[in-house]
């Protein structure tokens, strides 16, 4: 081993090296680097992507959701809270009623508004503990006031897309209508109350700001018919948001297996996450592509170096160089050109992801979720792309170096 790379440190050092060898190697070395920091850089994002969905899914809706297999609904909702609450790894427990409802607006001269939407009754001082409600409301205090009921007046917080939608404002009434009745074609029943609009939910999300109407939990139970102690499920949040999955049996288990279901938020989300996952792979695998196309130089290289040293080649083993050392020689040389490119690419790619860590990009927040670019860089990662870079090296060295092997010592000093 030693000798092998006594003679690949020479050979590298040559001052005899044709200018075009030397600048093929540097190519080589730069396709790399860029491949495998573009690959961090990517893998990185992703990573971003996947963390900046899943604290907004959590911010937005509880992490365990409990309701009731039974006609009747949730009752007694203060004593299933008690014993939600009994069960370890719950920090929040908050009640609420969710009906989906039409919303109407309408300015004198202007056609009226009309759009789907979904209600929420929440006790605010309650739902502060499963989700952070008051940090999405504007005005914060104006429409936490609202959903306490203190104003006397009948107001909702409405999504700030759906606002939009409807060129509502505040201290716009805003009509709401619900189904009421039992199903009947030929007499389709339905209610409708007026409601001020006392704010506005912004969660940067546009699937929840489009759809999102909140107003107080007694306003909700009243309007849609709830008794006093009834609700349409209960939201709890856990002390680790990982572990929903779990939380939320123990809780189905302590209520009664029978009469009550749990859901959690990766499970309603499961399609989602999965996504950002196989989209993760499919980077992976089309970005390596790069350090692939790169590898391919490294193979031009040591044909041509192979190609120049045919002599010195058969001088070696003419005095008893073993073919396997030669193969070593040009093994190491391929793994040079690998070992920078995939330490300079690692390198940037590090970098990359602290200036967008430190300083970022902004992207518009009203088309995406987020205003700026996420990212989030793991170890793991960095060591893959590094381990799959330094593979697709050493397989591109097989070949030339396999060949340099395979040369026969009296046909080289004869012919050259």
């Amino acid at each position: 081993m030693r000798f092998a790379l006594y003679i690949a440190r020479r050979h590298l050092r040559s001052r005899r090296r044709s200018r075009f060898v030397n600048r093929v190697t540097v190519t080589a070395i730069a396709g790399i680097t860029i491949g495998v920091m573009v690959l961090d850089l990517t893998l990185a994002i992703m990573n971003g992507l996947h963390v900046e969905l899943r604290s907004t899914f959590v911010d937005n809706m509880p992490m365990v959701t409990i309701v009731s297999t039974r006609p009747e609904g949730l009752r007694d909702v203060g004593a299933v809270m008690d014993r939600i609450g009994a069960v370890p790894g719950v920090e929040g427990v908050a009640p609420f009623v969710r009906q989906e409802v039409v919303a109407s607006f309408g300015r004198r001269g202007a056609p009226a508004q009309h759009r789907a939407a979904v209600v929420w009754g929440v006790a605010p001082d309650l739902q502060e503990a499963v989700t952070p409600l008051s940090q999405h409301l504007l005005p914060p205090q104006a429409s936490l006031r609202a959903l306490r009921g203190g104003d006397g007046v009948p107001a909702v917080v409405v999504g700030a897309e759906l606002a939009a939608s409807l060129y509502a404002g505040l201290g716009d009434t805003l009509v709401i209508t619900t189904p009421r009745g039992e199903l009947d074609l030929q007499n389709l029943a339905s209610e409708s109350r007026r409601f001020v609009v006392a704010g506005f939910l912004d969660t940067g999300l546009y699937d929840f700001d489009a759809r999102f109407v909140y107003m107080p939990l007694a306003a909700a139970q009243e309007f849609f018919g709830y008794a006093s102690d009834g609700v349409t499920a209960i939201g709890v949040r856990a002390a680790d948001m990982m572990a929903a999955p779990e939380l939320g049996e123990a809780i189905r288990r302590e209520l009664g297996p029978f009469d009550y279901a749990a859901n959690d938020w990766i499970a309603l989300n499961r399609n989602l996450f999965d996504w950002v996952r196989y989209e993760k792979v499919m980077m992976f695998v089309l970005l390596g592509l790069v350090i692939l196309v790169a590898a391919f130089n490294i193979v031009g290289i040591l044909t041509m170096m192979v190609g120049e040293r045919r002599r010195e080649i058969g001088i070696l083993l003419s005095m008893g160089a073993r073919r396997r050392q030669i193969q070593t020689i040009f093994l190491l040389e391929g793994c040079y050109v690998g070992f920078w490119g995939t330490a300079l690419g690692t390198l940037l790619g590090w970098l990359g992801t602290v200036y967008l860590d430190k300083v970022g990009i902004r992207i518009p927040g009203d088309v995406y979720f987020m205003d700026h670019v996420p990212v989030v860089a793991q170890a793991g990662d960095f060591l893959g792309v590094a381990a799959a870079a330094l593979a697709i090296t050493l397989l591109a060295t097989l070949l030339p170096s396999g060949e340099a092997a395979r040369l026969r010592p009296m046909d080289i000093i004869r012919y050259t």
